[in-house]
């Protein structure tokens, strides 16, 4: 009868273990995707856009640069990206003369257009970003604006635009945990030629994270998601 105790000790230990390298497996690929290195005195603090229908997404991507910006990380704080998804039923849409004349341009696909007309919010783009950073103690006079791209290849054009004008040589990138890897595949991608150096630092949107992300079906969708759009992205060279 006294081996029944241990048996069921050893028992639950070995399902403690299994469990623990259960979760292992599941934090470590989170962090393939949730990017955050150690920092350096940069240029420039890059924040994209984007809500994912959620005010409070975007409030904490814009939370983390100020937060970095008031460590003294950088002196300038980028605000980048056109739009980002309503989150009221009175959104500020993008024409769809825009829309269709980005098609035009080879900027967005056909199917696009329609989700975007319904969807894509200007008055949560750079703008609104950069109102909310001011209000959270930023200096508006540190802060660029860039409120033009449409996705995030145009996010990295543009941004870059702007570093060389200001003669940057290292930003630190600010996006969504789940985000964070494609959007530094695609910033080094179009930065890879200039001489300008990526820190990858996620946000902390109080929602998707390294170590529990797989408990959710709609985050384990996420993580699908993306695996499959870097594979797609990569294959049409837009990822390095």
């Amino acid at each position: 009868m006294k081996k029944l105790p241990l048996a069921l000790s050893f028992g639950a230990s070995a399902i403690a273990l299994a469990s623990f390298f259960f979760w292992l497996a599941f934090y470590l690929r989170g962090r393939q995707f949730a990017l955050r290195e150690r920092l350096h005195r940069a240029d420039a603090i890059v924040v994209l856009a984007g809500t994912r229908g959620n005010i409070k997404f975007l409030q904490g991507k814009i939370a983390t640069a100020v937060r970095l910006y008031q460590k003294g990380w950088a002196p300038r704080i980028i605000c980048s990206g056109k739009f980002s998804v309503k989150v009221t039923e009175t959104p500020t849409l993008i024409p769809m003369s825009e829309l269709q004349a980005a098609v035009g341009q080879g900027r967005i696909q056909e199917k696009d257009v329609a989700p975007a007309a319904k969807s894509w919010d200007v008055a949560l783009g750079a703008c609104y970003m950069c109102e909310q950073a001011v209000q959270m103690g930023v200096p508006r006079g540190v802060i660029l604006v860039e409120n033009e791209s449409l996705h995030t290849k145009e996010n990295a054009e543009m941004v870059l635009a702007l570093a060389k004008k200001h003669k940057m040589r290292r930003i630190i990138l600010v996006t969504s945990p789940f985000h964070q890897r494609r959007t530094y595949l695609t910033f080094a991608k179009v930065f890879q030629s200039h001489g300008v150096e990526i820190l990858n630092y996620y946000a902390d949107t109080g929602e998707w994270h390294p170590a529990t992300w797989f408990l959710s079906t709609e985050h384990r969708k996420l993580v699908r998601s993306e695996e499959e759009r870097i594979k797609k992205y990569r294959a049409k060279g837009d990822l390095l």
